[in-house]
């Protein structure tokens, strides 16, 4: 039987529930700078071995290579859910070398989703490179959204990437045309914009999203990059007309599933903004079959079917490397 550690940053919920599926060996490697450091220089003297390391992020691979230097037996497979590689191309060369070199320790990659694995595969199709959907953890299917509603949702922390500022300008392009639409930014993101108008409401942290949910007809996510971030599945659980950027991971999913509609061709203003008049000019009946839709979609995402192919993903990948 494999000794398996987890090493995370919190962890995210999923990820968390992932991990449970096969080990109870956990490792808190901290989540800021400081953290770290302390971190890393305590499991110096720390002498247990493992023969397989999951890691949650680019930040824990520090203190997973270090293992790995000590016991070479070990294998390093790292969750590839945050923005590592996509941000490679663009770290200073000092930066990019030490991530690489870090990076040449894994033995082999799970990704969140088929947009991720295919980035990864970019810089390591020579390593297994697997991936699992996560899935909403705040859901609300027993909510019924107002699809005529012009209130727009965002969800998401600061990271500038996910372009919720795009989505602003967009809503002041249509505001300015007289359409008189409503956007709630809700999380840390919020932190990053400083305009103030009387449409734009910037919610904050908010620990229960259903007023959100009940109340707005559509969820935007103009990502320039995001892996697979579940505030889309929890937004689609209440019946959320979803508007994502084929760079976010939900949207191999909705062309799966013949809804390339609601993919974004890019996430320039004017473009979210015409996608939004487009959406809200579809008459009741088109819009409650795709809120059903995204419902049906979202509930194939679960807790349950997720950890268990996430199991399954996990102990192929180990038996390849």
């Amino acid at each position: 039987m494999k000794n398996i550690l987890f090493t995370h940053q919190g962890p995210h919920k999923v990820h968390g529930s992932f991990a449970e599926t096969i080990t109870k060996n956990w490792y808190y490697y901290g989540d800021n700078q400081p953290e770290i450091i302390k971190n890393l220089i305590k499991s110096v003297f720390d002498r247990s071995t493992y023969d397989i390391i999951l890691v949650e992020g680019g930040l824990g691979l520090p203190h997973a290579v270090l293992k790995k230097i000590k016991n070479p037996k070990t294998k390093i497979i790292l969750l590839n859910a945050d923005t590592l590689i996509y941000d490679l191309p663009e770290m200073n060369i000092i930066k990019k070398k030490t991530v690489k070199r870090l990076l040449s320790y894994v033995d082999g990659f799970i990704a969140i989703s088929p947009l991720n694995k295919r980035i990864a595969s970019q810089y390591y199709n020579n390593k297994p490179i697997s991936y699992v959907y996560p899935y909403g953890s705040n859901n609300s299917f027993e909510i019924d959204c107002d699809l005529e509603s012009r209130d727009i949702l965002f969800i998401g922390n600061h990271e500038m990437c996910k372009r919720f500022d795009l989505l602003v300008d967009a809503v002041k392009i249509l505001n300015n045309k007289g359409y008189e639409y409503n956007l709630y930014l809700v999380g840390s993101c919020v932190s990053k914009i400083e305009a103030e108008y009387p449409w734009l409401h910037k919610e904050g942290f908010q620990e229960n999203l259903d007023k959100y949910f009940k109340q707005c007809s559509m969820y935007i996510h103009p990502a320039d990059f995001d892996s697979c971030p579940v505030t889309v599945f929890e937004a689609m659980s209440s019946g959320l007309i979803p508007i994502i950027t084929k760079n976010v991971g939900e949207a191999d999913i909705l062309d799966d599933n013949k809804l390339e509609c609601l993919i974004l061709e890019n996430n320039q203003p004017e473009t979210i903004a015409e996608k939004i008049v487009e959406m809200g000019k579809q008459d009741l009946n088109w819009k409650q079959n795709i809120s059903l839709q995204c419902k049906e979609i979202s509930s194939e995402y679960n807790k349950e079917s997720q950890s268990k192919e996430f199991k399954k993903v996990f102990q192929e990948l180990i038996e390849k490397i």
